[in-house]
């Protein structure tokens, strides 16, 4: 009894973990696709940035610089705006689907 109990709990534990999962490609659609198309090329108002072949690293250290303030460039106040708003799990999640395009 113990044993299933303890499986049931792993797996309810797994099932609620997956179900509060960011999916990076979908936010990425939503909230970045306006300005910065597909990655491979960027609007006017996405400053141009090009963010195709960038690492998920780069990506995480520059949506997390904009959310605190220590990084940015020419659209700075939109991307803080916008990063400001962004849970560390949305940070990562995007910078995995970034760094994969």
């Amino acid at each position: 009894m113990k044993k299933l109990l303890a499986v049931l709990t792993i797996v309810c534990c797994f099932g609620v973990t997956a179900a509060f999962a960011v999916d990076g490609g979908e936010y990425y659609k939503k909230h970045c696709a306006a300005c910065h198309r597909d990655g491979s090329e960027s609007s006017k108002a996405g400053g141009d940035v090009v963010l195709k072949g960038q690492t998920a690293k780069e990506i995480e250290m520059k949506l997390t610089g904009y959310k605190d303030g220590t990084y940015g460039g020419a659209k700075k106040r939109t991307m803080e705006r916008v990063a400001g708003k962004l849970a560390p799990e949305e940070i990562q999640a995007l910078a995995d689907y970034i760094g994969s395009l």
